[in-house]
């Protein structure tokens, strides 16, 4: 305890820096010291000890200024979209009977989140006045998908006479997230896929409700077979029968999250390197399952791996719950266990695969009567005769690839792209 404490006390005291102005104030100390007996002048060893009083005065007064402070922070929205501007909103609370003075804030900001987080605080009252407690907000802006720590608050407080100025950090970091960047899709018909006359894809894989029988006035040319009788008996004019049926299509969007794969692994601070081809993937992910929801489908989504796992539909989970766990989405090393078990057809974007990890997804999505795969460039001759021999239609990218002139190689014929 002993040791914590002496440690607080060290990094409290390592805090505390001189200005420009405290250093001539020093230098002139000093001078003042040396001319003394040089000139016989002991009056210049009073302005000595002034001078050193008053820096040690400063330091002791930013020391204890600031020291007990409460800092809360939140964010509308808590979740954005990449671009997108949310305000984030801070108070902060002085807990000590002593008065704040004027201070400089600033609020610590992630790569890839930009901002105006800097600015005056104005004074603030002891905790038992009513001036203790001062709101100020500032915009940010995300670039990059994932979960971002805005903060802590960092204030720089000085004395009265602007000698010495202390780095004080409160409060906690506060996530904020940031959605992946979504495509809009055109409407595509893949080959194979029943023509139902919407616009949506593979719409044969779609489940299919009980017949709704429902009557409706004779037309000419209706056959004789399908006249209602009782219907026509209660209306008192020839009905006939109307079948419709109910359906609610299914689908599911698979991403290939394994990092050798995505091109990625941990450096040398155990975090991910950077991979354009799963951010790639990513957006692909996000913008297919907007796409389908859109459409009217319910959709899986899921990783390769136990991170993701999400149906979106009525009462069930929203698209929103779905871009947060596609904005969180890291490589993972250790895949779903079993088959993906999933209805309707299947969008899968996956890496660069090997004749492994190739067989791996087509054991995988065995279950699949249709998949639709975007594959990364690079994979094996191997890798993609094994996905052509289990009937998927493949389209292989770059990273670089327009999403929507890729995804529109699905319509029409199958597109196996050029190796």
């Amino acid at each position: 305890m002993a040791g914590l404490g002496r440690d607080r006390l060290v990094g409290a005291a390592r805090s505390v820096v001189i200005t420009r102005r405290g250093i001539g104030f020093l230098v002139a100390a000093v001078i003042a010291f040396l001319a003394a007996p040089l000139l016989s002048l002991p009056a210049l060893l009073y302005v000595t000890g002034l001078l050193l009083g008053l820096v040690i005065l400063a330091a002791a007064f930013v020391f204890v200024g600031h020291s007990s402070v409460l800092i809360e922070r939140s964010f509308t929205p808590q979740v954005v979209s990449p671009g997108t501007l949310s305000r984030a909103t801070v108070r902060i609370t002085n807990l000590s009977l002593l008065p704040c003075l004027e201070a400089r804030w600033e609020d610590q900001l992630p790569p890839r989140i930009t901002g105006d987080a800097s600015g005056l605080l104005p004074p603030l009252g002891g905790s038992r006045s009513g001036t203790a407690r001062a709101t100020f907000s500032y915009t940010l802006q995300g670039l990059q998908r994932g979960r971002h720590d805005i903060g802590p608050l960092q204030v720089d407080v000085q004395d009265p006479f602007g000698l010495v100025y202390r780095r004080h950090a409160f409060g906690s970091a506060e996530p904020l997230t940031v959605l992946p960047r979504r495509v809009e899709l055109p409407p595509i018909s893949p080959r194979s896929a029943s023509d139902d006359g919407a616009t949506r894809p593979a719409a044969h894989n779609a489940g299919v409700g009980e017949d709704d029988i429902i009557a409706r006035s004779y037309l000419p040319g209706d056959a004789l077979k399908r006249i209602h009788w009782k219907a026509t008996a209660h209306r008192a004019e020839l009905m006939v029968r109307q079948e419709e049926q109910q359906v609610t299509p299914r689908s599911a969007v698979v991403l290939d999250t394994e990092p050798t794969s995505q091109g990625t692994a941990r450096d040398r601070k155990a975090r991910w390197e950077f991979s354009p081809a799963l951010e790639w993937a990513v957006v692909a992910a996000a913008s297919i399952t907007a796409h389908l929801v859109r459409a009217g489908y319910v959709v899986a989504l899921q990783s390769s791996g136990p991170a993701i796992d999400r149906v979106v539909a009525d009462g069930q989970d929203t698209l929103e719950d779905a871009m947060v766990d596609l904005a969180l989405a890291e490589p993972e090393t250790v895949d779903r266990a079993g088959r993906h078990d999933v209805e309707g057809a299947v969008f899968a974007v996956l890496g660069r695969l090997s004749p492994e990890r190739a067989r791996h997804w087509v054991t995988a999505l065995s279950t699949s009567r249709s998949v639709l795969a975007l594959v990364a460039r690079g994979s094996s001759a191997e890798a993609l005769d094994m996905l052509d021999g289990a009937r998927w239609n493949v389209v292989q990218y770059s990273p670089g690839d327009d999403l929507a002139e890729t995804w529109s190689l699905f319509d029409g014929e199958p597109a196996r792209a050029a190796r």
